[in-house]
């Protein structure tokens, strides 16, 4: 049947519309999306995925030499402490404040308590502790800030006897991944803008709202032993602290410059004696490294800066344009989706490219990749409806089109119009053209309607000749089946000799073809046998006579799996039983299909009857090579294929045999190797 096929064309100019039309609905649509209440949360979320991963991306910038010195209470801190003193955790208040009177001499510039006193010491039994701090701390040259709770616009309790005490809040961020910092708590200064404005001696310029906070680099860990800021252990502190006072000072003491003009934050960063925080570098990270990247930050106006709606939306644009013209230009879907994965490429490496620079500038990029993904869709959908419209037209009414045999029985019993399928075995055809995709893009539409519809016509002429039964077109795939309408007790071997003729008509045929602009034309062909459901499936208003069920589903994927060896019919290994003795074929392999567990052998049908001589040779002297190879036998099986070729140089089993063989010298396959070859491809 011949329907005659016409495509509109669309100039450049029209594509480039839609697609700047498409584009610009697609990152519309997402950002409208991230900046609504509610329907934002999953864009957040994956912002925020998106914004620890550009750490991870990131080079780490040493701080150890920089305005911050910790003082951490780490595990050999609190060890030592037990072992030495008898002291577990917490220890007595007096050390902090023998800590902040050492460092405060030794040059620091100001000083971080990272602790909360807001009940008395529990040490007030054995000794005044609180006023042994207090007392401490007073000899501070330094300014002294303690970290503080607020609640209600209120500083939390705080035990020690401390006149006029400065307090910084340690509650800057409530977030369970810390991004952000507050300077501002309910109208009180944060940890690190009070640290910050004592270390200068005057207020320190600070963001209006929260800031994201700019990480230097990881903390201290067995991955990172190094760390990003200086660290020294608490006990080692204590040890230098105390031996000075008594003006002994010791050979392993921590040289006094190392606190000159610095910041020093006391803190705990063992697990047992502080909260557990995550940051965008690790699921673990010092609340007291918080605040020292809270303070670098303030100190030198190193805050993360996200790009606002406007610079992200024209961004956005610019990779969705990307997407849809790619879309909609190219013929060949992969080449379309090619397009948009470059489009999520060059966003990506955008983004990744401004959050590298000393200033890290933060593009959000979860509306504008989705905003891609949308005009690819898209993009797809306006091809979809204009320039296949056509093509889908002729598909569409092929489709609906059954064998003489059909029509014949639906005329005499109408009634089996109505919807459903009986179980029976049968012998189901695919059949596909090698490379019609590209051999597409090189007519016009009026030469390829012309090619296909004479291809399917001739074709479909061979089925209808074996009392096959055509079930429907797609595109150039012709599927077929026999034994239903009418029960064929051989439907096997009538679907055999459809296949052997078939071919035969397309060599036949090849003059006319190649006139019509085709070249050379190779049909594969996929046979299978086994139990099928047929019948009329469908709805009401629109049903096809069709057979169902795992057995057609492999005949689907014998057709394709003739490409990985070169050859034009495979048959299963059920169908090959039933043909046996009646045609010349040749087991190519033990195969595991797409979408199977079970792997089966799978035959390359030849010829009917005995064939010629010289296809009986070759089919024997392949057996005898395959059986080597599913022993093992390698240097023996590729001796026979390599004469095989000598002799038929285009046998494209014996060429796919002798690669996997030449593969196998070089990375041999594991001991319990079963001789099945897995398709990874439909």
């Amino acid at each position: 049947m011949r329907i005659p096929l016409r495509i509109s064309s669309h100039s450049p100019a029209r594509k480039i519309l839609s697609a700047v039309v498409v584009a610009a609905v697609a990152i519309a649509v997402l950002m409208g999306l991230r900046y609504t209440p509610g329907v934002s949360i999953p864009l957040k979320k994956l912002d925020n995925v998106l914004y620890d991963s550009m750490y991870t991306l990131r080079s780490p910038q040493s701080r150890v030499d920089g305005d911050i010195v910790i003082v951490a209470v780490d595990d050999r801190s609190t060890k030592e402490m037990s072992d030495l003193m008898d002291y577990g955790w917490p220890w007595p208040r007096v050390y902090w404040g023998l800590i902040a009177q050492y460092v405060s001499h030794c040059g620091a510039k100001a000083v971080g308590i990272d602790l909360l006193f807001t009940e008395k010491s529990r040490y007030v039994q054995e000794a005044p502790d609180d006023e042994d701090f207090a007392a401490q701390v007073a000899k501070s040259t330094a300014p002294v800030i303690y970290a503080s709770v607020v609640r209600d616009g209120k500083w939390g309790n705080f035990a020690p006897p401390i006149p006029d005490p400065i307090f910084g809040a340690a509650n800057a961020s409530n977030d369970s991944v810390i991004r952000t910092y507050w300077p501002l708590v309910e109208g009180k200064p944060s940890f690190a803008v009070a640290m910050a404005s004592a270390a200068t001696g005057h207020p320190v310029d600070q963001p209006a709202g929260p800031f994201l906070l700019h990480y230097y680099g990881p903390t201290q860990s067995e991955k990172t032993p190094k760390g990003t800021f200086r660290y020294l252990s608490a006990v080692d502190v204590v040890g230098s602290a105390l031996r000075a006072r008594k003006g002994k000072p010791g050979p392993k003491d921590i040289p006094p410059e190392t606190f000159k003009d610095k910041i020093v934050l006391i803190g705990v960063i063992t697990a047992g004696g502080y909260d557990l925080k995550a940051s965008p570098l690790s699921d673990i990270y010092p609340g007291t490294e918080v605040h020292a990247t809270a303070i670098e930050n303030l100190l030198h106006g190193q805050f993360v800066r996200p790009l606002g709606p406007g610079s992200t939306g024209l961004i956005g644009l610019a990779a969705c344009l990307l997407a849809s013209l790619g879309g909609m230009i190219p013929k060949r879907v992969s080449i379309k989706l090619l397009w948009g994965v470059v489009a999520i490429v060059v966003l990506s490496a955008t983004g990744l490219l401004l959050f590298r620079g000393s200033q890290i500038v933060w593009l959000p990029l979860a509306a504008p990749l989705m905003g891609v993904i949308l005009a690819t869709i898209g993009a797809f959908a306006w091809s979809y409806l204009t320039e296949d419209r056509q093509r889908r037209v002729v598909l569409k009414a092929l489709g609906q089109y059954v064998s003489p045999t059909v029509a014949a029985q639906i005329a005499r019993n109408p009634d089996s119009l109505k919807l459903g399928g009986e179980r029976r075995e049968m012998t189901v055809m695919f059949t596909d053209i090698a490379g019609f995709t590209d051999l597409s893009e090189t007519l016009s539409v009026e030469k390829l309607s012309a090619l296909l519809n004479f291809y399917l016509d001739e074709m479909s002429s061979v089925v209808i000749e074996h009392d096959g039964t055509l079930d429907k077109y797609v595109g150039d795939a012709i599927m077929s089946f026999w034994s239903a309408p009418v029960l064929q007790d051989d439907h096997a071997v009538r679907a055999c000799r459809a296949a052997l003729g078939m071919k035969r008509r397309e060599e036949a045929i090849q003059d006319q073809l190649r006139q019509m602009g085709a070249g050379k034309m190779v049909t594969r062909i996929g046979v299978n046998t086994g139990p099928m459901s047929v019948g009329n499936m469908g709805s009401s208003r629109k049903f096809n006579y069709t057979v169902l069920g795992d057995s057609v589903n492999l005949g689907s994927r014998l057709e394709g799996a003739n490409k990985f060896y070169g050859t034009r019919i495979m048959l299963a290994e059920s169908t090959a039983r039933q043909v046996q003795g009646q045609f010349l074929m040749r087991q190519l392999d033990v195969l595991r299909v797409k979408g199977k567990l079970q792997p089966m052998a799978v035959f390359e049908l030849m010829d009917e009857g005995a064939g010629e001589a010289k296809l009986r040779d070759l089919a024997q002297r392949y057996q005898s090579a395959f059986v080597l190879y599913q022993q093992r036998q390698w240097d023996s099986a590729e001796k026979i294929l390599l004469e095989l070729l000598q002799q038929f140089a285009d046998d494209g089993p014996s060429a796919t045999l002798l690669a996997r063989i030449s593969k196998f010298h070089k990375e041999p396959p594991p001991p319990d190797w079963d001789g099945v070859y897995v398709a990874k491809d439909k």
